[in-house]
């Protein structure tokens, strides 16, 4: 934004930091609760996912808070583990913030909705937490107090999936690709198997990523196993895309190891909320100190295919077709000399 618009409310930096921390304090806080039901989880990390999202985009509609201001700003980082004093934190930094912005910003004209009305969605859904975790009272002593602040009933069981057959968490996903650059279709068809997202780059990279299979489980206790992972990765071979699994619940350790091999990106819902798709996780921590044991990756061994095939005409094989390996990570590039008249660097393979 430029200098000459409406600057921002003296404390404006100090209260949205106090507002992402809370937020983050009650991420980490569920990430060890066990006396909540799966679902009281589930719905929980969703409302603040939702809740996020409108902040995301309120504070890219305003201008960058003064580099001098924040380093100024002395407010303590949150400690709080209890529920309550989190949410009101949360409902009070919204407040103020709705209420500050609508004092200083200018009404909106330029874009859809001004940064305070953002706030205000975000209000909602943080609101709603209080139906979900029991130990907070469903009246907010906050809100009893803006009698004049007008809210939207958000129903706290947001994407159940008896109500919408798991696709809450692929419309998720739809929408963070279409931030990333992609053009995303859902439940589409390959060989009768119903394939949840399909996705391609606007503008190409020429990356194997510009063309992806994703599938989602959105599931509350069961993990994913690798046989989830083998049908994924098969999926995208097929369609010449990588592939990407968006989920709500756990990997069992061998899922994980093969979704470090076949190189998938694994997606939780704090991963939607990044600005642009992440990259997949190739290694993992080891318990040994100076010891290099070789972690065995599906890309060292992507050249071969059983020897009766091998010397036949047409039979060139990758996991990744039209791509060469770079480097020991991620990395590839096109092989130009491959190229035919399909836009698709796999063609011909």
């Amino acid at each position: 934004m430029t200098s000459d618009e409406s600057p921002l409310p003296d404390g404006y930096n100090e209260h949205l930091r106090g507002l992402t921390e809370a937020i983050e304090s009650v991420r980490d806080t569920l990430k060890t609760d066990h006396t909540l039901t799966t679902d009281q989880q589930m719905f929980a990390r969703r409302l603040l996912y939702l809740a996020n999202e409108p902040i995301k985009e309120a504070k890219s509609l305003l201008p960058e808070p003064n580099q001098a201001d924040a380093a100024t700003d002395e407010r303590s980082s949150s400690s709080a583990s209890d529920y309550m004093e989190l949410v009101t934190q949360i409902e009070q930094e919204l407040c103020w913030l709705i209420r500050s912005l609508q004092a200083t910003q200018p009404a909106a004209h330029h874009y859809d909705e001004p940064p305070a009305e953002k706030f205000t969605t975000a209000l909602e859904y943080a609101t709603a937490l209080r139906d979900i975790l029991p130990s907070v009272p469903e009246d907010s002593p906050v809100l009893a107090d803006q009698a004049d602040l007008s809210l939207k009933e958000v129903d706290p069981h947001v994407g159940g999936r008896g109500d919408s057959d798991g696709r809450w968490l692929e419309y998720q996903l739809e929408r963070a690709l279409g931030r990333w650059g992609y053009r995303a279709d859902t439940r589409q068809h390959l060989f009768s198997l119903e394939v949840d997202i399909v996705a391609t780059r606007r503008e190409k990279q020429q990356e194997p990523s510009d063309w992806i299979v994703a599938q989602c489980k959105d599931w509350t206790s069961d993990p994913i196993t690798p046989a989830v992972l083998f049908r994924l990765c098969t999926v995208a071979f097929a369609c010449r895309a990588m592939p990407v699994l968006c989920h709500t619940t756990e990997l069992t350790p061998r899922a994980e190891q093969l979704a470090r091999e076949f190189e998938v990106r694994v997606l939780d819902l704090t991963d939607l909320e990044r600005a642009e798709l992440p990259t997949p996780q190739v290694a993992r921590l080891t318990a040994e100190f100076r010891e290099w044991q070789p972690q065995y990756r599906a890309r060292d061994d992507r050249g071969s295919i059983p020897w009766m095939f091998y010397n036949e005409p047409g039979k060139r094989f990758s996991y990744v077709p039209g791509f060469t390996l770079v480097g020991k990570d991620a990395d590839y590039e096109p092989i130009e000399s491959d190229r035919d008249d399909d836009t698709h660097p796999a063609a011909g393979h």
